[in-house]
């Protein structure tokens, strides 16, 4: 039986630029390009996962809005459910405390990146959802 993980992300947009950073060479998916975020905390709901994953990961707050949409991905030992919030951040400015690297990237220069497999299903979502 594959082991199941809900995760949070969040989309934080600036300047019609979407937040994205960069895995750790010793994390899963080493260096890929991701939207920030984690796995839930036994407890915690949704919201207050997203919040604590952005503080932890980019040391700023945000504030969970809502949930724009719902993904799933899976390998041979994993099955995830990804959820995206929409989040707006808190007036402080994030820097790589818990990733390798940070950016602001419209979606042409996204596309060029290499994301990670789920990501790639949000920024295509997103393409015709949110940056039309």
């Amino acid at each position: 039986m594959k082991k199941h993980l809900d995760v949070v992300a969040a989309l934080i947009i600036k300047d019609n630029k979407m937040l994205l950073c960069q895995r750790k060479a010793e994390d899963a998916y080493p260096l890929f390009w991701e939207f920030p975020g984690g796995c839930l905390e036994k407890g915690e709901t949704l919201a207050e996962a997203i919040e604590r994953e952005i503080d932890e990961e980019l040391g700023v707050r945000v504030k969970a809005e809502k949930i724009m949409h719902t993904f799933h991905d899976e390998d041979p030992d994993l099955y995830i459910t990804v959820y995206l919030y929409e989040c707006l951040n808190m007036c402080t400015e994030p820097y790589a405390k818990d990733c390798k690297d940070l950016g602001l990237f419209s979606v042409s220069q996204a596309e060029q990146l290499n994301l990670a497999p789920v990501d790639r299903k949000m920024l295509n979502y997103l393409k015709t959802s949110v940056f039309l």
